[in-house]
């Protein structure tokens, strides 16, 4: 219970009255008994005859999915069952790990009637998280006072990762299918194993795709030209070893990797192929079978996001080889990770050969923005006149600079290597995480 600017004005303009009485010569004394007095009067009347908490019904929209990193819109019902209208505000349990940037309005509630209050918070997390109680806060029917009341409207909900934008993915794949209006039937060449047709041999073919027969008959190079294969699996390795806990940008690195797998996995589907999961780190800690539908999208979504990073170091070799006994098919594979030391890369390079052998492996690295920053230019220092000036630098910060160079180096050099097997990678940064993977996606199953 507590007071308004109202009666605050009130009291205010009795000391005004008492101090104008006493100028003037007159009973200040009878005048601030008497305006006190019905002031406190007027205050407890509106206490007595404010309807009470039972008086009004809490409940929440039935919505318990929100979503990591985006603005998402919270909606609480308020019905007044008292017979006087209510100037409501609405206040949410402060739960960790979630920012509220737009608070409820408040409303005036008339008898009988119910009141949406929609607010907007950012969950700074994925997992679940319970909401139990909502704050109310009324003033009074003369608007002396306010009243507060709590209600116990518990909700579970759960944060997944952000897939609000899947439009923009979806739409660059559908900018790789359009077509001259009528023409309805969809033909990607390239990399798909279903021959389609046999046309003339151009620079930049692959020399294996000759057909040597029909060019011994036409006495010109034909090549053998192919349609991308329907129904094919694709499946995304997720790496939740040490490398991918380091944070980016505030956020994770897996956090950035378990979005581009959802949108991925999504793109896959819509093109007609079917997605599987593997979750890994020093063992398999989940796996999905390649499938498509509402059903299994919902799947994927419910193992990934509880999904977290732990210190572990990964096991390729025992994902890989997991795979490749889960899934005899030949099937594409996109591997979302990263590695810190050499000996991680070398290790990922070894068993890297094993699942070439039966599958089409895409490794998918994200960039080191920290190692960037160490390789780049001497850091700046403010000088007297204010303007920042590069900083001598001194036997520790070229040991730092050099070091940070000659891992980067090593880095380039295994992704040439990767390449060199016939491998395709990408490094990208956090932002681009998922964009890169469709990208990759679209050039090996599209063109």
């Amino acid at each position: 219970m507590s007071v308004t600017k109202t009666f605050i004005c009130l009291a205010f303009a009795g000391v005004a009255a008492v101090f104008a009485t006493w100028v003037y010569g007159g009973a200040y004394f009878a005048v601030f008994a008497f305006w006190n007095i019905t002031i406190l009067g007027l205050f407890l009347l509106d206490m007595c005859i404010t309807p009470k908490k039972a008086n009004l019904q809490v409940r929440r929209a039935a919505n318990d999915k929100l979503y990591f990193l985006a603005e998402n819109e919270l909606t609480i019902y308020v019905r007044n069952n008292s017979w006087a209208a209510l100037d409501v505000e609405v206040r949410d349990e402060a739960v960790r790990h979630f920012d509220t940037v737009a608070h409820s309005k408040a409303l005036l509630i008339p008898n009988g009637e119910q009141e949406q209050f929609s607010y907007t918070l950012i969950a700074q997390k994925r997992g679940c998280f319970e909401f139990k109680h909502v704050y109310i806060r009324y003033r009074g029917v003369l608007g002396l006072c306010v009243k507060y009341a709590k209600f116990l409207c518990p909700i579970e909900f759960k944060v997944y990762p952000n897939v609000k934008d899947l439009s923009k993915y979806r739409l660059m794949l559908q900018n790789h299918r359009l077509l001259p209006i009528g023409d309805r039937s969809i033909k990607n060449y390239g990399m798909g194993s279903d021959f389609e047709s046999l046309r003339p041999y151009v620079d930049g073919d692959d020399y294996r795709r000759i057909n040597w027969r029909a060019t011994s008959r036409e006495n010109k190079l034909i090549v053998n030209q192919f349609q991308i294969e329907r129904n094919q699996p694709v499946y995304i390795l997720l790496d939740i070893s040490r490398p991918m806990s380091y944070s980016v940008g505030g956020y994770k690195k897996l956090d950035y990797a378990i979005n581009a797998a959802l949108i991925l996995s999504d793109i896959v589907t819509q093109n007609g192929d079917k997605a599987g999961l593997m979750v890994f780190d020093s063992q398999v800690r989940a796996h999905i079978a390649p499938g498509q539908g509402a059903a299994h999208k919902t799947h994927i979504m419910d193992t990934l996001y509880t999904v977290e990073d732990n210190r572990s170091t990964a096991d390729y070799g025992g994902a890989f080889q997991a795979l490749c006994q889960k899934q005899k098919r030949r099937s594409l594979v996109f591997i979302f990770t990263d590695f810190e030391i050499p000996e991680e890369a070398r290790e990922l390079i070894f068993n890297m050969k094993m699942l070439k052998r039966k599958h089409l492996p895409v490794v998918i690295f994200m960039e080191n923005e920290n190692l960037n920053e160490l390789c780049a230019a001497s850091p700046l220092v403010a000088s007297a006149d204010g303007r920042d000036k590069p900083r001598p630098r001194g036997r520790a910060d070229r040991l730092l600079r050099d070091t940070a160079r000659e891992f980067k180096e090593e880095r380039e050099d295994m992704f040439r290597y990767l390449s060199a097997m016939g491998i395709p990678n990408v490094e990208s940064s956090a932002e681009e995480f998922a964009a890169a993977a469709v990208n990759r996606y679209i050039r090996a199953c599209c063109h």
